[in-house]
């Protein structure tokens, strides 16, 4: 095997988490003035691609959705919420946005209080952290594949990263950075579980969340491609369980868009548990409209334009291939769409409006790791110090980021959570080996 160079903190994955932690652990070991003889970097960060960030610069559809003004515990999930809420607490949406400011990016605060920055491009993001890391003295190691973490007898004791090709980075501290199993193009692979499952951590059940979901494809094949502004309500069985508002985008295999990306998690979560659990999207395509008022412009516009055709009926309303869905999903009995609206029954303009209002399409499942933004579930987190964030099952070893048990929702959330848990795991584990040396 080949060494590298000793340091102080080695960090493993260079996402949002990583890079983050890497900062805040450097800066924190050149404040305390330790004398680093013997150690040639204070702090490393391992990355297995070609370089750091790459899913970075893909959230928020490459505009980075930093943060979130409205940030709390109820928007994440997870085992322990009382676990987010502590650490929220350690590094807020106030610091996210001061530490970024530091760097020299300014913020804009945009609708549903997403914070991106002010040029709406990740890549100044991603600029701006590496020349951060880069000045506060952290040396990045890119297509550093890591395969085993030893534990490494002797005075200073400490870990052993080991790469698949048997090149090694030893340091007094470690934190695991790796994500989870969401978007594997980016490199997320689910490799830190098996990292920290020989020191005998665990996992809760992993699934997709943020991701588009699978439904029956009778309606929406034929409306590929067109969004609207509406409601999604989740129902499961006989509970309405959640609803989200937003675009909405119909699929050729069932709907997506951020309204159906906020409901994905709890879909996921359901049908892992009970594949057969009757699962249904309902969606308001006119939630400025109410249910009565609506019936009654329906009925008005029937008594005057009675020779228009019903394909043409809805127009106004809703999309032009929508309106023709849903008049001819509304009739009593099959009609050509070039029939006149007089024909329309009082019965097919009511459930004209109904499904104008509430219309059911049934979920068969989400699409998979590939196209999920984040993991649901995670390494159990009270293995874990809440305060530190390190293992309680292995000493000066850390974690941050995605491959805890927690994520949040769309939204900013989890890239809030990647910054607080980097700050925490960082500092931390920085004072661990700084404490350790001095002893």
């Amino acid at each position: 095997m080949t060494g590298l160079p000793n340091c102080l903190v080695a960090v493993v994955g260079g996402g949002a988490a990583g890079m983050m932690a890497a900062i805040v652990a450097a800066r924190t070991i050149a404040t305390a003035g330790v004398d680093k003889s013997g150690i040639a970097v204070p702090v490393v960060l391992l990355e297995k691609s070609d370089r750091v960030g790459r899913k970075l610069l893909a959230t928020g559809n490459g505009r980075c959705n930093l943060s979130n003004q409205f940030m709390t515990p109820d928007h994440f999930h997870g085992q322990d919420r009382q676990f987010v809420e502590a650490l929220l607490g350690r590094f807020s949406v106030n610091d996210t946005l001061e530490f970024f400011l530091s760097l020299g990016l300014d913020c804009r605060i945009e609708g549903n209080g997403r914070i991106y920055p002010y040029s709406l491009q990740s890549t100044a993001v991603l600029d701006l952290l590496r020349r951060a890391a880069a000045r506060s003295g952290v040396e990045t190691i890119s297509h550093f594949d890591v395969e085993d973490i030893v534990v490494v007898d002797g005075t200073d004791g400490g870990f052993r990263m080991v790469a698949v090709d048997g090149r090694f980075v030893s340091a007094r501290t470690s934190i695991v950075a790796t994500g989870g199993m969401a978007a594997p193009a980016f490199g997320c692979d689910g490799t830190g579980y098996f990292l920290l499952n020989k020191f005998g951590h665990v996992c809760t059940p992993l699934f997709p969340a943020i991701v588009q979901i699978k439904t029956d494809t009778e309606l929406v094949r034929g409306l590929a491609g067109i969004k609207f502004e509406g409601i999604a309500g989740l129902r499961i069985g006989s509970r309405m369980a959640k609803t989200a508002s937003g675009e909405i985008l119909f699929t050729d295999y069932g709907l997506s868009g951020p309204a159906i990306l906020d409901l994905a998690r709890e879909i996921g979560g359901v049908l892992q548990m009970d594949p057969a659990e009757q699962v249904f999207i309902e969606l308001d395509l006119l939630p400025d409209m109410e249910y009565q008022r609506l019936l009654t412009w329906l009925k008005k516009r029937r008594g005057l334009d009675p020779d228009l055709e019903l394909s043409g009926f809805l127009t106004g309303l809703v999309h032009k291939k929508i309106g023709q869905a849903i008049v001819k999903r509304s009739l009593e009995k099959p009609l050509p769409l070039t029939r006149p609206a007089a024909e329309l029954t009082e019965r097919s303009l009511t459930r004209t409006a109904h499904f104008l209002k509430k219309l059911s399409i049934r979920v068969t499942g989400t699409r998979g790791w590939a196209q999920a933004q984040v993991t649901a579930g995670g390494l159990k987190t009270d293995q874990f110090n809440h305060s530190t964030l390190e293992s309680k099952l292995q000493p000066g070893l850390f974690v941050a980021g995605e491959i805890l048990d927690v994520d949040g929702d769309c939204g900013g959330y989890n890239l809030q959570w990647a910054w607080t848990t980097g700050y925490v795991a960082g500092k931390s584990a920085a004072l661990s080996a700084i404490g350790a040396r001095r002893s």
